[in-house]
């Protein structure tokens, strides 16, 4: 018999399972619902869990034993009993800013009889379908690596990252990069050719410190990162290990600007030549402007700009999914940039892509302002919106809401920036208003 431990397979006919710690997070599938390999979910009586029966569970493919094995040991048994299927949903959690979702699963349950001891066990299998799309980039995934050193583990990096997928949030892509890339280091290192080595936080930190000495400091932090959340996703109950408290430091927030410094990057800003103004007024207007995030800006376009009867101007609701109106300062720029821009993009019209990686970040650093400026910076941007407007008095929740922020607690930072009231306004502020 075989038996599974820490290491992930892919079983025949292109099969990927996928193991769960517990069942905490399996929800029961809607009646008459086709999942897994489409056979119909049977809703039961009295409410039971949705279940079918198992009709060899497999077909002739799986035979006795051919499971989980959670003592580790060969089980001799006298047959596979009856046997039943549970459609379900894993979770997964989501990355930095997203919700975590859920992926269907298929549970099947074995039951064996032991003709020496004469108990009954049941055996658990978590199987989850990847798309054809996934399936395809796996297969086909190819590293820009030697033949010698990718071909002897090539086929367990693709086994690994058809069980890691579906739990992680992750693009394949970037899993396979990753996890051939520590697969390749430890099998130069003389590790065994084992998933469950290679994603041991020991091995997973050596190759941090020594086979990443080429990459820069944010692309090892990232290979880190995505290695600790693979290892997460399959959890290795056979050695009773749980998965690691994940530790994190706040992020700090950028600095505002000095409002002499935003005056004069704006002058600036007004004297760049054709297309650069444009760019640059954009840049400073959605973030001293509007407060928005560096990755809201690339999107933005004239059409999402609404000024209305008073000149106020507004930015699409439904694309960002909040409220959001220009201040009164920046207001008439962004009235003028949109009427320029038409339907087209505010910032940078001229680009092929929708979102390149460091579109915004890269423009100021094509434009430095001249001496005695600080650099442009989105993020600074967007922290000088958030201090003057705390400053100006306008309630944390409504600052916070606008930010994009899920409450006012993500204002913390930037607290120690804002500038305390006038002892007359605070006086006025505690006495309240009078009837």
């Amino acid at each position: 018999m075989r038996t599974a431990h820490s290491v992930p397979r892919v079983q025949r006919e292109s099969e990927e399972i996928f193991q769960a710690g517990n069942g905490d997070d399996v929800r029961p599938a809607l009646a008459g619902e086709q999942v897994g390999d489409g056979l119909p979910v049977d809703p039961g009586s009295g409410g039971d869990l949705p279940q079918t029966s198992l009709l060899a569970l497999q077909g002739a493919r799986e035979l006795a034993g051919d499971g989980l094995d959670d003592s580790g040991g060969d089980v001799v048994d006298g047959g596979v009993g009856p046997g039943f299927r549970i459609a379900g949903k894993v979770s997964r959690r989501g990355l930095a800013g997203q919700t975590s979702d859920h992926v269907d699963a298929l549970l099947s349950v074995k039951i064996a009889f032991d003709v020496f001891t004469g108990c009954l066990s049941s055996r658990f299998c978590w199987s989850v379908t990847l798309s054809s799309e996934v399936s395809s980039k796996i297969r086909d995934y190819r590293p820009r690596l030697p033949h010698r050193q990718w071909a002897p583990v090539a086929e367990l990096v693709r086994a690994t990252v058809a069980a890691t997928a579906p739990a992680t949030c992750y693009a394949a892509e970037h899993l396979l990069h990753v996890i051939g890339r520590i697969a390749v280091w430890a099998d130069r290192s003389g590790l065994p050719r084992d998933p469950g080595t290679w994603l041991r936080t020991e091995t997973i930190d050596a190759f941090i410190l020594s086979g990443c000495v080429a990459a820069k400091d944010s692309t090892v932090l990232t290979y880190r990162t995505w290695l600790r959340r693979a290892r997460e996703a399959l959890v290795w109950v056979q050695r009773g290990e749980a998965p690691p408290a994940r530790l994190s430091s706040p992020r700090t927030p950028q600095p505002p600007y000095a409002a002499g410094d935003l005056a004069r990057l704006r002058d600036w800003a007004n004297h760049l030549p054709d297309q650069a103004r444009l760019d640059g007024l954009a840049l400073m207007t959605l973030g001293a402007g509007c407060g928005l995030m560096p990755g809201e800006v690339p999107p933005m376009r004239g059409s999402h700009v609404r000024v209305t009867s008073g000149g106020v101007a507004v930015l699409e609701e439904k694309l960002l999914g909040r409220l959001v109106a220009c201040h009164s300062d920046w207001e008439g720029t962004l009235a003028e940039l949109a009427e320029t821009s038409g339907p087209g993009l505010l910032f940078r019209p001229g680009r092929k892509v929708a979102a390149a990686k460091n579109l915004v970040s890269s423009w100021p650093a094509r434009h430095r302002p001249h001496a005695g400026l600080p650099p442009l910076s989105v993020r600074r941007l967007r922290s000088t919106w958030i201090v003057d407007r705390l400053s100006e008095g306008i309630s944390p929740e409504a600052v916070a809401s606008a930010a994009g922020m899920a409450s006012p607690a993500g204002l913390a930072g930037y607290h120690h920036w804002v500038p305390p009231l006038p002892r007359a306004e605070v006086i006025r502020l505690l006495r309240g208003r009078r009837s």
